[in-house]
């Protein structure tokens, strides 16, 4: 376990000038959820530019060629792959809580949104956050983030762009009238429901990006 965490500290100290961007990052999803007007769109911006911090450990490693760094460290390929999901985990949690307190806060100016989809957003948010990361991370190990980059994360904002046209202009309520009642009378479920299917994605996503890292030769 100390390990990992070394490797996760290694990641965070390798991409701190990076993460600086987070603030103009955040201000963007801000912008984004105003002229929207509605703070859940806020919300899931913020968590699709948390996906783009937590890619960027892997190109700030690659133009600084830190990975030969690696090989003089007590550390085993497993530990350097669980310790970059550590790192995005933490990126992730740091973004949906930005997203939480920013998202609360416009819903006092703005409203617009009820109970339930304050925290169902956030739910999704996170579930986003990881499925994306799950995708594009056994893609930057296999392949590396400089080709990769692209062909990962133009589709995931794609799908972003869509929720955003998908929720303003369809009556997609109406469609998930069952849900939204199971949910309306279990609230509390939503975020739960999002952490858990978040949490099992970057599992699956580790033992895969282990699997392709371990196999690399040196």
């Amino acid at each position: 376990m100390n390990r990992i965490l070394s490797a996760a500290k290694l990641d965070f100290y390798a991409s701190k000038s990076m993460l600086k961007l987070i603030f103009i990052l955040v201000l963007i999803g801000i912008v984004i959820g105003a002229v929207a007007h509605g703070p859940q769109y806020t919300m899931m911006f913020i968590m699709v530019f948390g996906v783009t911090s937590a890619g960027s450990v892997f190109s700030v490693h690659e133009r600084s060629h830190t990975d030969n760094l690696y090989g003089i460290l007590p550390l085993k390929k497993s530990d350097i792959v669980l310790g970059r999901y550590l790192f995005a985990l933490i990126i992730g949690v740091v973004y949906v809580a930005a997203g939480a307190i920013i998202g609360y806060i416009m819903a006092q100016f703005m409203g617009g949104i009820s109970a339930l989809g304050y925290w169902a957003t956030l739910g999704i948010a996170f579930t986003y956050f990881c499925f994306a990361t799950s995708i594009a991370y056994p893609m930057y190990f296999k392949f590396s983030f400089a080709k990769a980059y692209i062909f990962v994360m133009v589709p995931m904002y794609i799908i972003a762009v869509a929720f955003l046209i998908v929720t303003r202009r369809t009556d997609y309520q109406s469609h998930l009238a069952s849900v939204i009642r199971f949910f309306t009378d279990h609230v509390a479920l939503a975020p739960i429901f999002g952490l858990l299917a978040g949490l099992i994605l970057l599992a699956v996503s580790a033992t895969i990006s282990n699997l392709i890292y371990t196999r690399q030769e040196n």
